[in-house]
């Protein structure tokens, strides 16, 4: 590690200064997912988080997992180190609440229990930009989508010849590529890119806090290492037919080798489990541009294949899981009036898991019809009030049919400071595991259904928001090994303090607080999330071609079982260091530091996470 900080040290001394622009450069940042449609983020209602391409690149974060921890302040927990699996919780709503989506296309894997986003597997260097809209969603986007929506938006090609080429190595001989090249005229455009990342990594498992040897990591208790291996590649091509009219094609894929363990604790260690996936994700859309409407006709597909094999009673095993989902989306956006549009559409959606059984596979369909009025209007002496209206009808095979919606006002009081509120409603149907799979199925799950409500006050600078949630008829898998309806309301409510500023005109600062608790229909305490946590973050722009950065993050009171059952797995500090070098405008050479001070925790009990790591690495761009 010394010597890590020793050459990024010497390096700082060579270059000179060169104007660049960084993640506080204070310029419009669009949303694409909060409506269905682009808009300014001062023009949402929605408590939403941008992660920008920027904030990526300072601080050099690999994968989505990363990402959201470290610059979007969700509270995580993660089974082992690189590629293991991972879950997030926003406002204390687990990641089975939270729909995410690459470019529109849905990325929760049917063929998981609670059909979750695979956060790990996501390499970040062709996203532009990440999107994290709080509050239940489901009057835009459907099933799943109760919790939050988490938007990845990948880059796009830009005018001329482009290309940018990363590597980076470092600990736990961790080895990271990546190619980016694009391509684009007036008439068409082109993008393609890849991504190769190998670690050898750590034991996934470790003491747990009950056993003797909690405290002593893998290499002195000498446990295996378990191996991670990414191949993605991307794919963006669009054409311009005329003026008005486009088409594209995208394609995102991921090929993936996990090693991971048998269960958590000492005696869990094994060299048998491991794990291939080849995940695709397709996207075929043609828009028109009109003088009052947007005409948009999307076929979205996403496919997921997983071989798991585990060390089975006398043999290895190997099962494999495969999935599904199949979407046509027709929606034309229709501007009524200036600063005001009615968005109005209808999809169909297919969710299939083959083999779920031996020789058996299940579906289900639903048929949408959507729309959403937003109006910006100037009410009170000029000033801005936002209103926003969205209703969904999802008509399901095997369901109940669902009416949700969705409400938000933004009213400026001031020329910065505004009030705005939402109140949503979310409806999450049961997996076909859940239903149908070989362990612990429970055919008879029905839907859950939730609501959200927040209120915030601030600007661009300083917000607090007050939120509550609630699920009613809570899915979950209970003490028998069974998937359960627990009837009643499962809560959740907060706060959240935010503060982001660029001082002195080369120091960028930030920092948020959330406050949650969570109790369910009995009362209790929900697992794995932290009461309280503080994250913050700050650069130190020594010049244009040279930043510090260090972002760190408090984790409160958290136990690994529900009503504070199980290990305490919170009450620690976690920070990193990061430095950035502009050699000149197309070499840019950084370093980082992941847990400087080499702290010992666990998310959850039992399994490990990394020591104190060092990373060298390179960005080319012409």
């Amino acid at each position: 590690m010394s010597n890590t900080i020793r050459l990024s040290l010497i390096i700082a001394t060579l270059v000179s200064s060169l104007s660049a622009e960084n993640q506080y450069t204070l310029k419009p940042i669009n949303v694409t997912a909060s409506q269905g449609t682009t808009l300014n983020k001062k023009d949402v209602t929605d408590s939403v988080t941008v992660i920008t391409k920027e904030a990526i690149e300072e601080a050099r974060v690999t994968t989505l997992t990363e990402a959201l921890n470290k610059l979007g302040g969700l509270s995580m927990t993660q089974t082992g180190g690189a590629g293991q699996s991972s879950s997030m919780f926003v406002r204390g709503m687990s990641s089975q609440r939270i729909l995410v989506l690459i470019d529109g296309v849905r990325y929760n894997d049917p063929t998981l229990p609670g059909a979750t986003a695979q956060f790990t597997q996501v390499i970040l260097s062709n996203v532009e930009q990440i999107e994290i809209i709080k509050g239940a969603q489901s009057g835009i986007w459907g099933a799943d989508a109760t919790g939050a929506v988490i938007n990845i938006v990948t880059s796009k090609a830009k005018k001329g010849l482009h290309g940018t080429i990363g590597a980076e190595y470092g600990s736990f001989n961790s080895k990271k590529t990546s190619l980016q090249a694009s391509y684009a005229t007036d008439k068409y455009d082109i993008l393609v890119g890849g991504n190769y990342y190998n670690i050898d990594g750590f034991s996934a498992v470790e003491p747990k806090k009950s056993e003797a040897q909690y405290g002593k990591r893998y290499d002195e208790l000498g446990l295996e290492k378990d191996n991670y291996l990414n191949k993605s590649f991307n794919t963006k091509l669009g054409l311009n037919i005329t003026e008005k009219d486009r088409v594209e094609f995208n394609l995102q894929a991921t090929n993936s080798d996990i090693d991971s363990d048998s269960f958590a604790g000492l005696a869990g260690d094994s060299s048998v489990p491991n794990t291939i996936l080849q995940n695709r994700f397709y996207n075929l859309n043609y828009k028109h541009k009109g003088t009052l409407n947007q005409i948009s006709v999307n076929y979205n597909l996403s496919t997921f294949d997983r071989d798991f094999t585990y060390a089975g009673f006398t043999a290895p095993t190997l099962v494999t899981y495969k999935g599904s989902v199949n979407e046509v989306k027709l929606d034309d956006k229709i501007n009524y009036k200036k600063d005001s549009f009615l968005r109005i559409g209808g999809s169909y959606q297919k969710f299939k898991q083959e083999n779920i059984t031996p020789n058996t596979t299940k579906n289900y369909n639903a048929t949408s019809a959507f729309a959403t009025n937003y109006n910006k209007v100037s009410l009170f002496s000029g000033l801005h009030t936002i209103i926003t209206e969205s209703a969904r009808y999802d008509s399901y095979d095997n369901f109940n049919n669902s009416l949700t919606g969705k409400f938000g006002i933004k009213q400026f009081i001031n020329k910065d400071y505004y009030v705005s509120t939402n109140i949503g409603t979310g409806y999450n149907p049961p997996t076909l595991s859940q239903l149908y799979g070989q362990y612990g199925a429970n055919p008879n799950l029905q839907p859950e259904k939730s609501r959200t409500m927040d209120f915030t006050f601030g600007n661009d600078t300083v917000w607090i928001t007050g939120f509550y949630n609630e699920i009613t008829d809570l899915i979950e898998y209970d003490s028998s090994y069974n998937y359960v309806q627990v009837s009643g309301k499962s809560k959740f409510k907060g706060i959240e303090i935010g503060y982001e500023d660029f001082l002195f005109d080369y120091v960028g600062v930030g920092a948020t607080y959330t406050y949650v608790k969570t109790e369910n229909a009995q009362g209790q305490e929900l697992a794995r999330r932290p009461k309280n946590q503080l994250d913050v973050k700050a650069t130190y722009y020594v010049n244009d071609s040279i930043d510090l950065g260090i972002n760190a993050h408090y984790i409160g009171e958290r136990y690994d079982g529900t009503d504070k059952s199980g290990a305490q797995t919170g009450k620690y500090t976690i920070a990193n260091f990061v430095t950035n070098v502009k050699v000149n405008k197309h070499l840019t050479l950084y370093a980082k530091v992941d847990n400087i001070t080499d702290k010992y925790y666990q998310t959850v009990d039992g399994y490990a996470t990394a020591e104190r790591s060092g990373y060298l690495g390179l960005v080319v761009k012409y």
